[in-house]
């Protein structure tokens, strides 16, 4: 489980920002709570970012994922000797950000990505920092037992940069094998050392959707993956939504004959085709097409096209795979924007849903971005779910928790967040702009 997430310089995120998800002493919903092994604290199953457009939640996302992909691709596909592509904070008035666009050479205030992990009964604590041309540092720290355990730390200004703890033995070669635009945890995992491999695995299982996956074919494609062990599972939750659908199947899809289109590249028979670099190269690859039953007045199924769904539709029907491959497995799943097209009960239902340990037993981890603010009227979350981004004057983005505040007890949390009590929204000048027109009409 996802315990802490810190991280520093990322795109609006300036300054040193923490996402904790350990559990305040607050007495509500305790349901919500898992109790794992391995520390004396509980741990929420969700939570829910709030803010206005542009206050940096999406932000909040990509840095998780950025970290994500940092760790599972930097020594396998992060090219050797090129820069890193990173996202600082570009909006300082001195930024020796911006001139880091135009000069290669130039450094760079480093950016900080840390999380804390329970994997197994064990805490980890694991970050790094790192410039476009160089990790700078990393360091890998377990809790058993409660007393820290340095298993490696990393400095690039050190004459040995990669110092393994006294448990991490065998490890010259690895070290030998990591570059300086590459992270160690990466190369180690892919030598398969067996001792990171619990945190590499979490990296690796944790599962992101952004809004462009929800019509997208990449999303599309992970979805139907599970169909042949979990149809029932994700039919279960398409019945759920109420969209009157009853089943679904897979159809396979024939490639079209290129003798009709001469001249022209195979990749432009079909739209769906366009997306070379996730159907993959050869007509072999095409996916089945998915077709979903629908009710009819008669009671019978009626089995119609993908392309024919709403995007409603479309949009629950991608989101289904990731659920329940969160759910079967105990995994981290981060969705940003999870109301997009859908209705705030869907949203209300899958909060439900990870909250719920009869029905998340293994304590999978939802985390979100949204607009919605029914979770909050519908008391569904305890405060320390709740959190806020809010830019201040110079564009730099402050998360904090509704835990912060002290709301009464019983009070509509949904109608404070609105009326601006916890800030976190935006000032809509409609009425200055409209008196505006107004002064150019006349």
């Amino acid at each position: 489980m996802l315990l802490r997430f810190r991280v520093g310089n990322h795109k609006s995120l300036r300054s040193e920002q923490e996402f904790n998800l350990i559990a305040t002493t607050s007495k509500d919903h305790a349901e919500n709570l898992a109790h794992p092994d391995g520390i004396g604290e509980a741990v929420v199953r969700t939570a829910a970012v709030y803010g206005a457009n542009a206050s940096g939640k999406s932000n909040l996302v990509d840095a998780i994922f950025y970290m994500a992909r940092a760790v599972c691709q930097s020594q396998r596909y992060w090219a050797p000797q090129s820069r890193i592509v990173t996202f600082p904070f570009l909006l300082d008035q001195d930024s020796d950000q911006r001139p880091f666009l135009l000069d290669h050479g130039s450094e760079q205030r480093p950016s900080l990505y840390e999380v804390d992990l329970l994997l197994g009964g064990v805490r980890y604590q694991y970050g790094f920092t790192l410039h476009s041309q160089r990790v700078l540092e990393e360091w890998l720290y377990s809790y058993a037992h409660g007393r820290r355990s340095t298993l490696f730390t990393r400095s690039s200004a050190s004459d040995r940069p990669i110092k393994p703890g006294r448990t991490f033995t065998g490890t010259r070669a690895i070290e030998a094998l990591t570059r300086d635009n590459s992270l160690f945890l990466s190369a180690a995992a892919q030598s398969n050392y067996s001792k990171i491999l619990p945190i590499y695995d979490w990296f690796s299982s944790a599962r992101f959707v952004f809004p462009q996956d929800l019509h997208g074919a990449e999303r599309h494609l992970q979805t139907q993956s599970m169909l042949s062990e979990h149809a029932s599972e994700i039919i279960d939750l398409l019945r759920i939504a109420d969209l009157g659908i009853v089943g679904l199947s897979l159809i396979k899809r024939e490639p079209p004959d290129s003798s009709y289109y001469p001249g022209a590249s195979r990749f432009e028979f079909a739209s769906d085709l366009r997306q070379s670099k996730v159907w993959g190269d050869g007509f072999g690859s095409l996916p089945d097409e998915i077709m979903l039953h629908h009710r009819t007045v008669e009671g019978d199924g009626l089995a119609l096209p993908w392309e024919t769904e709403s995007h409603g539709t479309q949009a629950w029907f991608r989101l289904t795979g990731p659920i329940v491959n969160a759910l079967l497995n105990g995994t981290t799943l981060v969705v940003d924007e999870l109301d997009a097209s859908l209705h705030p009960m869907l949203s209300l239902e899958i909060t439900r849903l990870f909250n719920d340990s009869s029905l998340n037993p293994k304590n999978a981890q939802l985390l979100f971005t949204t607009h919605d603010t029914n979770l909050l009227g519908a008391d569904v979350l305890r405060r320390d779910q709740v959190w806020f981004t809010e830019k201040d004057e110079a564009g730099a983005t402050h998360l904090y928790s509704l835990a912060d505040f002290m709301p009464r007890k019983n009070a509509n949390q949904e109608r404070g967040y609105l009326q601006g009590r916890f800030g976190a929204i935006p000032f809509v000048g409609a009425t200055d702009f409209l008196q505006t027109l107004g002064a150019e009409d006349a």
